[in-house]
């Protein structure tokens, strides 16, 4: 039988957290195991959560002293495991039914050449699809239950193959938060595997909101950071890189972001070296078949690239978090 290790994440949200995991042990027609990650939960949460984790034998719980963030997270519950798949699930997420492990399985069984999936993810309780968690350029609304290609899956519930996922080495886990699925989905890609979006498997988000990171803050420094450290990492030319970190950099200003994207970008800079040492490790240097494919996934084929130019700065102009809502 297939075996799957679903990972979660826990930092309080005590509730949300043992419920993520028993939805992940109903699933059926697969070997499961489940492994969670406490990055740091209150004295009295973590101590509810391994009561709770104790019941299930097929349930490992692994207890951090400090938050490695989400790739270091994600690396460490995986290399906990050995099943054929690692699945993703968010700790404010949970199956629709006990078939979703295995639909995604039967996806991954019949197309080899598939090193991700990305799950639909519905606002917990509709049939509402979470915009809060939709990062491709598609419409959300006209393409929310219809599969299709794409070059990067969205965190809060996936499936990778494991055999590729050991062959590029997991995540780069100097990112910490943001980025890290596209970082991930670069070095997939260039191993000569696709991604898929794959509305067939479906998740419910409860999103919940006292453990979101604003967008001021914290959060717009590591989008700035990883960003230029992603363009660094991947060889992007360097006119685009250039045009991408301004724009990046644009954007901040005009949501009035200007100290945090300058700490951002002083940030990334400080990562240069790292980012460079990486051009050695495999799978990040873009071969001619993974450029062939992002371009083949990009809405922008037969635009020129002036008109794509101008597109870039109409988007930089909306201040972070806008455009999931300017999509509905």
């Amino acid at each position: 039988m297939t075996t799957v290790d679903i990972t979660i994440l826990s930092w309080d949200r005590l509730e949300d957290t043992k419920a993520a995991i028993a939805s992940a042990l109903t699933q059926t027609g697969v070997e499961l195991r489940v492994i969670v990650v406490d990055q740091g939960s209150k004295p009295e949460s973590l101590n509810q959560l391994r009561a709770f984790c104790r019941q299930y034998p097929n349930v490992d719980l692994v207890c951090n002293v400090n938050n490695l963030g989400v790739p270091g997270g994600r690396n460490q519950a995986a290399f906990q495991g050995n099943g054929d798949y690692i699945v993703a699930l968010d700790n404010d997420a949970e199956f629709t039914d006990e078939r979703q492990i295995a639909n995604a399985v039967e996806i991954m069984e019949r197309q080899k050449d598939l090193a991700a999936i990305g799950f639909r993810i519905l606002r917990f309780g509709t049939r509402c699809e979470d915009l809060s968690s939709w990062s491709y350029t598609q419409n959300a609304h006209e393409w929310g239950d219809k599969p299709f290609y794409t070059t990067h899956f969205v965190g809060a519930g996936h499936m990778i193959r494991r055999s590729v996922f050991d062959q590029v080495n997991g995540y780069d886990d100097s990112l910490f938060f943001l980025q890290e699925e596209a970082e991930l989905s670069r070095k997939l890609i260039n191993c000569g595997y696709k991604i898929r979006y794959s509305p067939e498997v479906v998740i419910g988000h409860k999103v919940a909101a006292e453990r979101r990171v604003n967008w001021n803050g914290p959060r717009w420094r590591f989008h700035v950071r990883n960003r230029f450290y992603m363009d660094v990492k991947f060889r992007t030319p360097f006119a685009s890189l250039c045009l991408s970190t301004l724009l990046t950099l644009y954007k901040g200003f005009r949501a009035g972001l200007i100290l945090d994207s300058t700490i951002g970008f002083m940030q990334g800079l400080s990562m240069l070296p790292q980012a460079i040492a990486s051009w050695k490790l495999p799978g990040v240097s873009s071969t001619p078949a993974s450029k062939a494919y992002i371009a083949s996934c990009s809405q922008n084929q037969g635009v020129s690239r002036w008109r794509r130019i101008r597109h870039r700065f109409k988007k930089a102009g909306v201040a972070p978090g806008q455009q999931a809502a300017e999509s509905k």
